[in-house]
């Protein structure tokens, strides 16, 4: 298949093509409407519109200004840990995140026994209808007491502070999307830890706006990533002493880690539910520790901030704002503990799935 467009990764140092199929759904769609053309039919007409120019028409925002941590992920924010010989908490790492800064992120709910919502894991939004998230995500213990079914029940969009509270005098309404239906991957077989990946289907499609926008999937090679930052979103615990959780999203910056190194580190871990990285299996951190993915940041993405290649601002008009589009590359799957020195987390690589989540997205 004939290269269809260049798009470049910001703070990646990354330029690539990308074929036709493997373009992520925010530019695909715009293809589409763009040619009138439905899905399926030839690409040369596609190629012809997208490598005549590559221009970002949307105003560049600066990198974001987080501190850099070497750890683990399946959390993510200010996490506390206890070190030897110290009886303090010590608080490092993320900060809470702007409006609207990470348009595709969702948090996945639960039904509980007293009615209100109960949010476990997070999510991807890839399209007006698509989910990204954990396989261990489509399902609750059912030893936990506190739900009032083991399946959960919507996806909550375009919500900073899960606990819908003012901050500044900033309000977004949220959008709480009913999930119809979620497709485990068929080779995820819990409790083991591999081919942890799921894609949850929504009764209805969501509308875009400035604070709901789909994220693209990230199709690069292995050495493209490793050795780079990448950003890791969610509500999860953020001081591992008493457990407490954080109602605002989070973000963190995580140094994606060789698989050889990754395994190295967590060897000792291994038993019979993992025992190794694989192929679709990949691992980041800071090294340090003290900053991490925790308890409640499962099936949340781990990213890289993108540039799209767009001709004019019609084209940013199709999600209202062209300030934050992201590529996922990783879905945040297991750690072993959280924020721990050398001991990073491990995330199902998103690029080992992407026919599989094509044949479910794009049917």
């Amino acid at each position: 298949m004939e290269n269809a467009v260049v798009f470049t990764t910001q703070y990646v140092g990354l330029t690539r093509s990308a074929p036709l199929l493997r373009l992520p759904y925010c530019l695909r769609q715009k293809v589409l409407q763009k040619n009138n053309t439905k899905e399926g039919e030839t690409e040369e007409r596609f190629s012809a519109n997208l490598t005549r120019t590559v221009v970002d028409p949307c105003v560049k925002q600066p990198p974001v200004q987080v501190p850099d941590f070497r750890v683990p992920g399946r959390r993510v924010s200010h996490v506390s840990q206890l070190r030897k010989g110290n009886t303090e908490s010590i608080a490092v790492g993320g900060r809470s995140t702007l409006p609207g800064e990470f348009p595709h992120m969702g948090a996945i709910g639960w039904k509980s026994v007293l009615g209100s919502w109960i949010f476990k894991c997070g999510g991807s939004l890839i399209s007006d209808r698509f989910v990204l998230t954990a396989g261990h995500c489509s399902k609750a213990s059912a030893r936990d007491t506190t739900i009032a079914d083991v399946d959960p029940k919507i996806v909550r969009l375009a919500d900073k502070n899960i606990l819908d509270l003012d901050e500044d005098g900033f309000k977004i309404e949220h959008v709480d999307a009913i999930i119809l239906r979620i497709f485990t991957h068929p080779d995820y077989k819990p409790p083991k830890k591999y081919n942890d990946i799921a894609i949850i289907e929504l009764q209805e499609k969501v509308v875009f706006t400035r604070f709901i926008q789909p994220a693209c999937l990230y199709n690069g090679s292995d050495n493209e990533s490793v050795g780079q930052k990448a950003s890791m979103t969610g509500w999860g615990v953020v001081e591992t002493v008493n457990r407490t959780t954080s109602p605002e999203l989070q973000v963190v910056v995580l140094d994606v880690l060789d698989s050889k190194l990754c395994d190295d580190l967590l060897k000792p871990s291994c038993n019979r539910h993992w025992c190794g990285l694989k192929h679709h299996q990949i691992c980041a951190g800071v090294l340090k520790g003290g900053v991490d993915a925790c308890q409640g940041d499962s099936g949340g993405p781990l990213q890289i901030q993108m540039s799209l290649p767009q001709t004019n601002e019609e084209e940013c008009q199709i999600f209202k704002s062209c300030r934050r589009m992201y590529q996922v590359i990783g879905v945040t799957s297991f750690g072993v503990g959280c924020a721990l020195p050398d001991l990073p987390g491990v995330y199902t690589k998103v690029s080992s799935y992407l026919d599989w989540i094509e044949d479910i997205v794009w049917k």
